[in-house]
């Protein structure tokens, strides 16, 4: 059997990056950047104030103090917006607002808390330094300055820039459309009556939320039969619809897993088992250049591969070069052994204080166990045959 590691990284290769397409800047959140941006003109394009005050020539008001103020003249009030139309010449100051234009001849700003005007004086109570309290022409951007690079994640700063630099669209990589489809004669609808045997279906649902929390977007194919020319079918109209397939369920060696099969007949199956816990039994293939990833039936290992494998194949379509949970060292509360000959990645609690951070199990960890990942705020990785103990560590991620 394959690692994590080398499957992961096998599968990847593998994986294409979508097509670019033109988005409006109130639609790109969360999408990446296909291509580089400049900036066409100066942020600021103007020296601007950085608060409400006065506006002054540093020289007047050096070595002031409340008992020796300076007294200045106010030539004008500029207001936000407004272009200033005097010169600010020695003894004199200009009234002026947030983000507003600096006049001529004046160098820095006084805040307002620490000025008296009477009448069209202004006393000042304390020295300004040279360009204190001043925004200057390109201080944030300067004309031609690259701002984002081509696979920048476009959060809310970033479509804030966007406006910045008067980019009312953008290109950005296409995000995945994922088709998901859960097999088995044993699920059930929601809303239906529980019948004999029967067991409710939720693979789906838990699958669907994590393709949009990977930025995908996902499209419910329904429950597949285990009938293998129908679920062939499924197949086929979920893949000519979609960028991408996700299946749960019949990736195992039982007489009605017949996933693999159906796989094998679609395209090329690159890995069907991982040596690790829970998700051993699955599939990775490609049809037409598209993934098809077959995960297990069980709820925990259907979530638990997800994660690990189709999470970081989902962000690599969209664009993204970061496609990993960040890992750290997490020290055990409590003994744990693991006997299996596979990495086991337990549900655990992830408690964290001044860096460091402890790990808790969230009890047994059966993969039909949902309960347990539910109470669970992250995964730690226990290797294969090996014991530890309580004040040992461990590496851990965060999910969801």
């Amino acid at each position: 059997m394959l690692s994590v590691e080398d499957a992961r990284q096998q599968m990847l290769n593998t994986i294409p990056v979508l097509s670019s397409e033109k988005r409006g800047i109130l639609d790109c959140t969360g999408y990446v950047l296909a291509e580089g941006l400049h900036a066409a003109e100066n942020i600021p394009p103007f020296d601007n104030s950085a608060m409400d005050g006065y506006a002054v020539r540093a020289a007047d008001v050096k070595n002031v103090s409340k008992e020796n103020p300076a007294v200045l003249s106010v030539v004008e009030m500029i207001a936000a917006g407004y272009a200033p139309t005097k010169q600010v010449m020695a003894g004199q100051a200009a009234r002026i607002m947030t983000g507003a234009m600096m006049p001529e001849g004046a160098d820095a700003v006084v805040m307002q808390e620490v000025t008296q005007q009477v009448d069209n004086e202004v006393k000042i109570l304390e020295s300004v330094d040279n360009s204190e309290n001043v925004r200057f022409t390109g201080e944030s951007v300067a004309t031609g300055q690259q701002v984002m690079g081509k696979g920048k994640h476009l959060r809310p700063p970033e479509v804030a820039m966007l406006a910045s630099l008067n980019r009312p669209e953008v290109t950005v990589y296409r995000k995945p459309t994922v088709a998901i489809i859960a097999t088995g004669d044993e699920l059930m609808l929601l809303g239906e009556p529980l019948e004999p045997g029967k067991i409710r279906e939720s693979n789906r649902y838990g699958l669907y939320a994590q393709v949009e929390e990977a930025g995908g977007i996902p499209i419910d194919m329904g429950i597949a039969p285990d009938d293998e020319a129908e679920i062939e079918r499924i197949f086929r109209a979920a893949l000519a619809k979609s960028d991408a397939l996700i299946t749960s369920g019949g990736v195992s060696v039982g007489e009605h897993d017949f996933v693999k099969s159906v796989l094998e007949r679609l395209g090329e199956v690159n890995f069907w088992r991982v040596a690790m816990k829970p998700g051993k039994p699955q599939a990775y293939g490609i049809s037409d250049g598209k993934p098809i990833f077959g995960l297990p039936g069980n709820p925990v290992s259907s979530l638990v591969v997800f994660e690990l494998f189709v999470r970081p194949a989902l962000l690599k379509m969209a664009g993204h070069t970061e496609l990993l949970r960040p890992t750290f060292k997490a020290t055990l509360t409590e003994p744990i052994t693991n006997r299996d000959g596979r990495v086991n990645y337990m549900r655990a609690i992830l408690t964290g204080a001044n860096g460091q951070y402890t790990a808790e199990t969230t009890g047994p960890q059966g993969s039909g166990i949902l309960h347990s990942l539910v109470l669970a705020n992250g995964l730690i990785t226990i290797p294969a045959g090996v014991t530890l103990g309580v004040g040992e560590t461990v590496d851990a991620q965060f999910l969801f």
